[in-house]
């Protein structure tokens, strides 16, 4: 038998050893396959997953956004709500000729600092408002509703009442003024006008009703418990009654119980604890 001859067992051997030898390869493209597949899946996945998280924090900012603009939306309509209500009262009352009347002789007074409200007291330049308003200020500024700018000296200022006296340089145009009550007639459900300066408007009038005297801590005299409107910019601003006379001076609103529910009033200094202030001046004034 020569060399190159083989026997069925040896023919036999070499074809299985070609057959594992595929199966390895096989096994060894299947096993690079496989590995791939799975990276491709693992990438495809985490694509996926970013995905999905960018979309999480989209959809929450989105909402974030939402909700601010919405309670941003909220605030001013509340405030329409309020400034539509007492614009609506302010114009009615404001064909009386006398509240009209009464509307001239209230002032804005202003500072750096912010606004509140004055009132003329008597024809020769004298206007009274809180003293939070022009609290350590020698000068404010005073406009009246027909647009007249002054400058006004601050002469007296009252921690312990809350009360301020200014004066006007000498004026060639004489102003409707508004009369003090000299002896008190006010009472419990009495009806009065406030008229001043709320929130971002001027020469607004309103009215309500007379609640009472309550202690305010802070103040050294009773305060006078008003039914009415007050808001930010009000401080400073007359009560009348229905004679066209100032009665007391609005510094404030207060939550007080009242027939065991609470309420919002305004707070006021009654004009008799102004008048002793008004004799310190040189002649007194408002007479």
């Amino acid at each position: 038998m020569s060399d190159r001859e083989h026997g069925p067992a040896e023919e036999n051997e070499k074809e299985e050893g070609r057959k594992r030898e595929e199966e390895l390869w096989e096994e060894e493209n299947l096993l690079h396959v496989s590995e791939a597949d799975e990276e491709e899946d693992r990438a495809y996945f985490e694509k996926k997953a970013r995905t999905r998280r960018r979309l999480r924090k989209a959809i929450a900012v989105f909402l974030i956004a939402a909700l601010l603009v919405n309670g941003f939306a909220f605030w001013p309509l509340i405030y329409n709500m309020q400034a539509f209500r007492f614009l609506a009262i302010s114009r009615e009352l404001s064909r009386n000729e006398a509240v009209s009347q009464y509307k001239e002789a209230v002032v804005v007074v202003a500072t750096e600092d912010g606004k509140g409200t004055g009132f003329l007291l008597s024809p020769d330049g004298y206007i009274v408002t809180n003293h939070h308003v022009v609290e350590g200020k020698k000068k404010a500024f005073v406009r009246f509703a027909d647009g007249a700018r002054h400058e006004a000296d601050v002469l007296i200022s009252e921690p312990s009442l809350d009360l301020a006296v200014l004066k006007l340089p000498q004026q060639e145009q004489e102003r409707a003024a508004l009369p003090l009550e000299r002896e008190r007639s006010w009472q419990p459900g009495m009806h009065v006008y406030v008229i001043g300066n709320p929130l971002f408007f001027n020469h607004i009038a309103n009215e309500g009703t007379i609640l009472g005297e309550i202690p305010v801590q802070g103040l050294e005299v009773p305060a006078m418990a008003i039914q009415a409107p007050i808001y930010k910019g009000n401080s400073g601003s007359p009560v009348i009654n229905e004679r066209g006379e100032a009665i007391a001076v609005v510094f404030a609103t207060a939550e007080i119980e009242r027939s065991g529910e609470k309420q919002m009033v305004g707070l006021a200094v009654p004009v008799s604890h102004l008048l002793p202030l008004l004799d310190k001046l040189e002649g007194g004034t408002g007479k």
